[in-house]
């Protein structure tokens, strides 16, 4: 690849959409890091050190496409909670009437903890279905091996600034903004950290991810 542009990449490997859409994809990377001095340093530096640039650029496609796509399954799950949750409090509060009018009073105490549990449950709705708690989210995994192709050629891990500016660049590619925590290098440094300290069986992708078979 020549180092003077980025936009005459050509990338043909399996990212998670068809050829067609992960081209349009890259030549729109390709040109922003070209028209974005600051943000093409970066993987400027690292091509120099003897990282492969298409890598990275993968990794980064995956991770835009991995995480719209989870968060579009997350906001369907969350929206199902809501809707099942407050009936399922009601029906529970009818048979607990039910038990209390037949003197099953163990029945219904019985109820009443049911109750507790699903409103508490309802209540932290938002909670159990946020995808940016740190460490969690399975996009994770693509920052991470980012992590694994830097360090393989400089010795150095990417900083959490040089991940916000290709997660920013990467989002634009995709016509998309980028959502505020991946703006938060202080988020992006825990969740790397978080997430690798959880899934230590997967630790291969990310230590010295080029000699995978």
């Amino acid at each position: 690849m020549n180092q003077a542009s980025f936009s005459t990449a050509i990338v043909d490997e399996f990212s998670g959409t068809t050829k067609a859409q992960r081209d349009e994809w890259m030549r729109a990377f390709w040109k922003f890091l070209d028209t974005n001095p600051n943000t093409g340093a970066i993987l400027r530096g690292w091509q120099k050190a003897g990282c492969d640039p298409r890598k990275i650029a993968l990794s980064i496609h995956r991770y835009v496409v991995n995480s719209s796509t989870l968060n579009a399954h997350r906001k369907a799950r969350e929206k199902k909670a809501k809707e099942i949750l407050p009936a399922a409090v009601r029906c529970l509060r009818d048979l607990e009437t039910l038990y209390r009018v037949y003197e099953q009073l163990d029945a219904a105490n019985r109820i009443v903890n049911e109750i507790r549990f699903a409103e508490q449950t309802f209540s932290q709705t938002k909670l159990a279905f946020n995808t940016k708690r740190l460490g969690v989210s399975r996009s994770w995994i693509d920052l991470a091996m980012i992590e694994g192709f830097v360090s393989e050629a400089t010795g150095q891990r990417p900083t959490p600034r040089e991940l916000v500016s290709l997660i920013k660049a990467g989002r634009e590619a995709a016509g998309q903004k980028a959502d505020s925590w991946e703006s938060n290098t202080v988020i992006i440094r825990k969740g790397l950290k978080n997430f690798k300290r959880r899934n230590p069986q997967q630790s291969s992708l990310w230590i010295a991810p080029s000699r995978r078979p």
